[in-house]
């Protein structure tokens, strides 16, 4: 076949994403101008909706309408009316309001170019005076929970932590958020006890999200930096390490490891609970955007692939370690003989490696 014969490449990825770039704009704009909360306090035509804004009206006729489609408002005879989800999560006086965390991810979206250029984030996600962000974050679970725990109890299931495996187990939740993830554990045996690590606001969340789940008699809050924790040595029997160390460099996930193995009893699990990179960095799709949002909110932020987690995991004691789908990454506590027969065999097998070489 002649190279002119051949069709030309389809335009469809880009329309595609030109589409879902203008449903973005249109959601952005609605939480800048507070649309959504200007309808739940009782303005609910058009021109009351614009004067309210103190936007123009043939500009918030367009901006109303395009959410209509978008599921976040109704329309009937000229009045506009909030969707559940509307009124859930972007109405600002609602204890799950949450556009706080998206209109800030958003503006910093248009600055990712800057951070290309410069390597220097738009925003600092690990900094003291986001509390609040994470915050947000965070609240809109006290609704959506339920939707959350099917999704990890299948992840637990899949790596192994059932009831049974996982009886009376002591739980360490670092940097908690919601706490959903550790909570399903303590839902399903009530013998299972956990500690919450995360910043005071985000606790004060996540202990109302344990009300919500039944757990709150078997869930303890400890407030503080990951950094710079310290819960002494063998106290817990799984550590969970969800959505946190893709915020640090190697080093400091080092030293983070190394407190985890040592707060962990023998035979303990650690579970890290993130996003997990193909080898070559360029198959997962979910994982390699979330490194767009990552490297522009965080000055050390980065995805690891399996093998880079193995290392570090293997480098401070870890044994065992194992990848589950795509995401969840665990490892166990082995005893010290067992541990140096473990480091022997690797020493004598990348030795014969090398004479074969």
């Amino acid at each position: 076949m002649d190279r002119s014969d051949k069709p030309p490449p389809s335009l469809g990825v880009i329309e595609e994403l030109s589409r879902l770039g203008l449903k973005v704009t249109v959601l952005k704009t609605a939480m800048e101008l507070d649309v959504f909360t200007t309808i739940a306090s009782g303005h609910q035509h058009l021109e009351e909706i614009a004067h309210a804004t103190q936007c123009s009206v043939r500009g918030m006729r367009v901006l109303l309408d395009a959410l209509c489609p978008l599921g976040l408002l109704s329309k009937s005879a000229g009045s506009y009316a909030l969707t559940p989800a509307a009124r859930a999560y972007l109405v600002r006086t609602a204890p799950t309001y949450c556009a706080d965390i998206f209109l800030t991810t958003f503006k910093n979206r248009e600055r990712f170019a800057d951070c290309v250029r410069t390597g220097k984030p738009g925003i600092d996600l690990t900094a003291p005076e986001a509390e609040h962000l994470w915050v947000s974050y965070a609240a809109p679970y006290l609704l959506a929970w339920p939707e959350l725990a099917a999704i990890v109890r299948s992840r637990w299931e899949a790596a192994g932590v059932t009831v049974q495996a996982g009886s009376g187990a002591h739980v360490l939740d670092v940097a908690c958020g919601a706490g959903v993830k550790s909570f399903v554990l303590a839902q399903a045996d009530p013998a299972v006890r956990v500690v919450a690590v995360d910043m005071p606001k985000v606790l004060g969340v996540t202990a109302q999200i344990a009300e919500a789940m039944g757990v709150a008699d078997q869930v303890s809050y400890q407030s503080g930096d990951v950094l710079q924790m310290d819960l002494g040595s063998a106290q817990f029997d799984i550590v969970l390490l969800g959505n946190i160390l893709h915020f640090f460099p190697p080093n400091q996930i080092r030293g983070i490891l190394r407190k985890i193995y040592r707060i962990l009893k023998f035979g303990g699990l650690v579970v890290v609970d993130d996003g997990v990179l193909d080898e070559e960095r360029c198959q997962a799709e979910q994982v390699l955007l979330s490194a767009v949002f990552l490297v522009n909110s965080a000055p050390d932020g980065e995805f690891y692939t399996f093998s880079q987690y193995r290392e570090l995991l293997e480098g401070v004691g870890f044994m065992q370690v194992t990848l589950y789908g795509d995401r969840t990454v665990t490892a166990r506590k082995g005893r010290v003989w067992f541990i140096f027969l473990h480091r022997a065999r690797r020493w004598y097998t990348r030795g014969k490696h090398q004479e074969s070489v």
